[in-house]
């Protein structure tokens, strides 16, 4: 069976001036399955968000192969590829909406044009509910805690029912309780929902109901293997370190 999401020897460099390029992706191979949990731990300027869009086929890497589904995604014209990405895969970041509108429009209007007015608010609603962020729906993002701006965002992948969740360091100003309580979160719509989730992740409390883990610096990705203990164990090894034990409160 074929993995939802591989990776294959994939490198990523970006100019800057006319001799200078930096590497930010360097034979990166990686893959998730359906209902699949990995986080990867970066610190800031260490290709987490590259990694990402690679991942989501917004970004061709120099070299390399991204396979979602097993097809190559790169083999297709632009507009099969958009078409078939945007309707599978979503990308959810921290960056407030474009638009000041209650959150409840915001989520709805990128699905007007595929789903229609009754199903794109019907998918909003039900996203809201699913993040537990109901309370949101007429509430400006200016308007939002920390706390409820991470699932507000999260409502917005969720409201697009993709197969790969890709998740964007979304939680840097949450208290551990408000991270645990996100961490479990997305392992429920893994296990639950069946949708392979990857996180990054500027630091590891994001990890605590990731099936693997791996860190990503100098552009080279290490990951661990699968973890032996059930998401949710508070034992976490690290790749290319000792265990560490960690305490997540219900």
């Amino acid at each position: 069976m074929d993995s939802l999401l591989e990776l294959r020897d994939v490198s990523l460099s970006f100019r800057r001036g006319r001799r200078h390029v930096v590497l930010v992706l360097r034979d990166v191979s990686l893959q998730l399955d359906a209902g699949e949990t990995v986080t990867v731990v970066a610190k800031r300027a260490q290709g987490k968000t590259a990694l990402l869009r690679v991942a989501a086929g917004m970004q061709r890497p120099d070299r390399g192969s991204v396979a979602f589904a097993g097809e190559n995604v790169w083999r297709h014209g632009d507009r099969r590829r958009v078409r078939l990405l945007r309707s599978q895969i979503a990308l959810v970041e921290r960056a407030g909406p474009l638009l000041d509108v209650p959150v409840m429009v915001g989520i709805a209007l990128p699905l007007l044009d595929a789903h229609g007015r009754r199903e794109a608010y019907a998918r909003a609603r039900s996203a809201l509910a699913r993040v537990g962020a109901d309370d949101c729906a007429r509430q400006h993002w200016s308007e939002l805690a920390d706390s409820e701006r991470a699932l507000v965002a999260l409502a917005y992948g969720v409201a697009r029912q993709p197969r790969l969740l890709l998740v964007d360091d979304i939680a840097p100003t949450l208290g551990i309780g408000e991270t645990d309580r996100l961490a479990g979160l997305l392992g429920a719509l893994a296990e639950e929902d069946g949708i392979g989730v990857l996180i990054c992740d500027g630091d590891s409390r994001l990890t605590s109901r990731a099936r693997r883990i791996g860190t990503l610096a100098g552009g080279s990705l290490l990951m661990s293997q699968p973890l032996v203990e059930p998401p949710g164990a508070d034992v976490i090894d690290f790749p290319g370190g000792a265990s560490k034990r960690a305490r997540f409160d219900a």
